[in-house]
């Protein structure tokens, strides 16, 4: 009997913040990874460069409809996760976690619309889970082969 693969899963969002070293300049913001996937010594090591925020208990969910994305999100060089991110009214965080996501589409499409999407690295752990995800839920279509239409009624095959 196989086992059922789980379809969401609870992680925690690890942002360093950095002073700009230009005098006008913003504080810089990044996703540095997320928990599970950093250990204790990569967070020291980024207590060191900067300012530590986690947002914890983000809900990543999978659907198998996007089952392809998330197929050519593993095969890439580097598997992402992407946070879509809204305005924040915080004054020590200036934006709040939307959406997790491992869907390369879906977080293009927030991108295109001007939302704040950061990506880092998938950690392994979550790269084996959505792996076992794709491989119960993704079967990928038959290449077809296309056929060039007849655009007169007369018009051979050659």
């Amino acid at each position: 009997m196989q086992e059922k693969v789980s379809d969401h899963c609870s992680v925690a969002a690890v942002m360093l913040k950095q002073i700009s070293k230009h005098p006008w300049g913003e504080d810089i913001w990044s996703l540095a990874g997320v928990i599970p996937g950093l250990s204790p010594t990569e967070l020291s090591q980024l207590e060191v460069q900067g300012e530590v925020y986690i947002w914890p208990d983000l809900s990543l969910k999978l659907f198998p409809l996007h089952g392809d994305s998330y197929y050519h999100n593993l095969m890439s060089e580097q598997p992402k996760i992407y946070i879509v991110c809204n305005q924040s009214d915080e004054e020590n965080i200036p934006f709040k976690p939307l959406l997790t996501t491992v869907d390369s589409d879906e977080a293009a499409s927030y991108m295109e619309t001007d939302e704040q999407v950061l990506s880092a690295n998938l950690s392994v752990e979550l790269c084996q889970w959505l792996e076992r995800f794709v491989l119960t839920h993704y079967q990928p279509e038959e290449p077809k082969k296309r056929r060039r239409k007849q655009w007169h009624n007369g018009e051979q095959k050659k």
